[in-house]
């Protein structure tokens, strides 16, 4: 009795130190950081350009609801990187459309991060200023675009009404 009770104890000793020894070495923090992108990257391989194509869809239709989830999916996955002009550019577009200019700026804001230079995401946002009454917000922004587009009349045009119907005449 004793003696199967021995092998029983035995056994489960010697199974648990098997298992014990084959277990696989911890990884490193930079390793499990590498497998991770890894993991992120082949999944945006397969997703960004469906979801692009989705977004840009939707777009087209004029289905605005879905046009702003499917850009901020984009976003969410880091996709906004590989076009952040169209990205940035039609996510704010459709968030105009829905009556949020609040949330284009947010938008356009984020997009200018990546495109500080760029003309086409400074003129959407002055407009989304106008619309929201930031008059102050606007008059810099146009203001800006004069250094980034020197030639183009209509922003000093719009620029200098606008300080007109401020009142601001030393500007």
């Amino acid at each position: 009795m004793h003696s199967k009770l021995f092998e029983k104890i035995s056994l489960i000793g010697v199974i648990s130190i098997f298992l014990t020894m084959c277990a696989p070495p911890q990884a490193s923090p930079d390793e499990l950081a590498a497998i991770e992108r890894a993991k992120r990257d082949s999944v945006k391989q397969v997703r960004c350009p469906r979801l692009m194509s989705t977004a840009a869809e939707f777009y087209k239709n004029r289905d605005w609801e879905n046009t702003v989830k499917g850009y901020g999916e984009l976003t969410d996955l880091g996709c906004d990187r590989d076009d952040p002009k169209e990205v940035y550019l039609y996510y704010a577009i459709a968030y105009e459309y829905m009556g949020r200019y609040d949330s284009s700026e947010y938008v356009l804001l984020k997009g200018l991060t990546f495109l500080p230079e760029n003309v086409e995401l400074r003129k959407r946002l002055a407009y989304s200023y106008q619309k929201q009454g930031k008059k102050d917000l606007q008059m810099n922004e146009l203001d800006r675009l004069t250094f980034l587009t020197p030639n183009d009349v209509d922003i000093k045009l719009e620029l200098s009404k606008l300080y007109a119907d401020e009142g601001r005449f030393e500007d």
